[in-house]
């Protein structure tokens, strides 16, 4: 005989089939908004990676031949950003018959709004020699040049500002004009058999109005190596203290390295796979 079911265990047993069902649906529901939200995700992720492929696009057209001449003067150089776009920029272009400018800018922060900076600055300071020419103007210095660009960034109010070393080499005159916005770590120069870091006390370009830029100027011989770094090159120098880092830069020049691909060798810069901070480097030489 058969006996008859318990309608409690019958009970049971069809709530507990009712609850696999509601689980199993419920994961499957899960499952599927889980798979449409990683859809979702892949579509930003390739949409932000074309964004900043385009950036880094528009960046690398902005920036100089990485070598160039003028006159007796080599310039060569190099910029290893720490993400798709560089906070580092470099430029530079002729003043007139005899005079050189050039400059290094170190943005605050990284990433695409330190990059539209550099691409502002580089517009700023095309349009600043343009206006110059066009107006017969007297020549452009290091220092008025930081000082309208300081005029400019501030009332656009975009929480950046940035470090940067100006100068004009004058051919004629056998000599560099400079100045440094808050640049660190200062510059080397090779002059002759002397060694010399260029150092400045000027304060960053875009936070504080009406600043004036010191102009040092110093004179140069018939042989000379430049280096200026951003202060990315500092995180790749294990040393305890900064002031070892920049003792160890003014001896990497002073022993004879002072091209940007014994630079990239002698700093490792070469097998770096994702670089701790932007970093740039120009250098320029006669003789």
């Amino acid at each position: 005989m058969v006996k008859p079911l318990d309608p409690t265990v019958l009970r049971h047993a069809v709530s507990r089939g009712l609850d696999d069902f509601r689980l199993k649906e419920d994961n499957r529901q899960y499952r599927e908004q889980l798979e449409e939200r990683n859809n979702e995700l892949k579509e930003s992720l390739r949409l932000l990676r074309e964004d900043q492929e385009a950036g880094r696009a528009v960046q690398l057209k902005l920036l100089p031949p990485f070598k160039g001449v003028f006159k007796t003067l080599q310039l060569e150089y190099s910029i290893l950003p720490s993400l798709y776009l560089s906070g580092d920029f470099i430029d530079y272009f002729k003043i007139s018959e005899d005079k050189f400018g050039f400059y290094l800018a170190d943005v605050s922060g990284h990433g695409a709004s330190s990059a539209f900076i550099t691409i502002l600055l580089k517009n700023m300071a095309h349009r600043l020699r343009q206006q110059y020419r066009a107006e017969n103007l007297p020549e452009l210095t290091p220092g008025k040049i930081l000082s309208l660009a300081n005029q400019e960034l501030i009332p656009l109010g975009l929480g950046k500002h940035l470090a940067v070393f100006c100068a004009v080499i004058d051919t004629k005159k056998s000599e560099i004009c400079y100045c440094s916005a808050a640049h660190f770590p200062p510059p080397v120069l090779m002059n002759g058999s002397d060694v010399l870091q260029l150092k400045g006390k000027g304060l960053p370009v875009g936070l504080f109005e009406g600043i004036e830029y010191e102009e040092l100027t110093v004179a140069l011989k018939d042989t000379f190596k430049l280096v200026l770094f951003s202060d990315g090159v500092l995180e790749l120098i294990d040393l305890p203290s900064v002031a070892d880092k920049e003792t160890f830069l003014l001896e990497m020049v002073k022993q004879g390295t002072h091209d940007v691909a014994g630079i990239s060798r002698y700093l490792g810069m070469e097998d770096i796979q994702a670089a701790p901070d932007d970093i740039a480097v120009l250098t320029v030489s006669q003789g």
